[in-house]
């Protein structure tokens, strides 16, 4: 498969895609670190959600970490979601087990250009920048996710989450 090299041809792409070469299609960027910079917002002491692109069939969401911040557990809604790491690195913690006792299984730290993939069926994960510097990470949904089960740390629960975006893109239809 040739290299993707811009947003637009990636979204183009992913679009006219069989679901079957969709992680095929991820692995295959190479689009410059400018032009996602084009998209980001930044927000002292936690991560900013910006929609580059919302079809019927996916989303790609770029978050900008600032440092040291993380989310909470959750999950994905039932659907596929990928990880790509754009810019600096993120650590990811998968969890499983019933929801009122997850252990991780899995601890891994994500650096430019790595892909992680997460599906329910795997359990929930946590992304946290651990490191002084920001990051970015592309995150790639097949079917739009509006809520997701959220982990509670004060009620130690899971609680349905409605998802919101920090930024829209121009060019995304609402």
């Amino acid at each position: 498969m040739e290299s993707i090299k811009t947003i637009e041809q990636l979204v183009s792409t992913f679009e006219d895609s069989d679901p079957s070469r969709q992680g095929l299609i991820l692995r295959s960027i190479e689009i410059p670190k400018s032009e996602f910079e084009e998209h980001a917002t930044w927000s002292d002491g936690c991560y900013t959600r910006n929609c580059i692109a919302r079809k019927e069939d996916f989303e790609f969401i770029l978050l900008c970490w600032d440092s040291e911040c993380k989310t909470k557990i959750h999950d994905h809604a039932g659907q596929n979601c990928w990880v790509y790491q754009v810019d600096g690195e993120v650590r990811e913690v998968r969890m499983k087990g019933p929801e009122e006792d997850l252990k991780p299984y899995s601890d891994e730290t994500l650096e430019e250009g790595d892909l992680s993939y997460m599906h329910d069926k795997m359990g929930f994960h946590f992304i946290e920048n651990e490191q002084d510097e920001r990051a970015m990470t592309l995150h790639v949904y097949v079917r739009p996710i509006d809520a997701c089960k959220v982990y509670n740390d004060d009620t130690s629960k899971f609680e349905l989450v409605e998802m919101e975006y920090d930024s829209i893109a121009d060019s995304v239809s609402a």
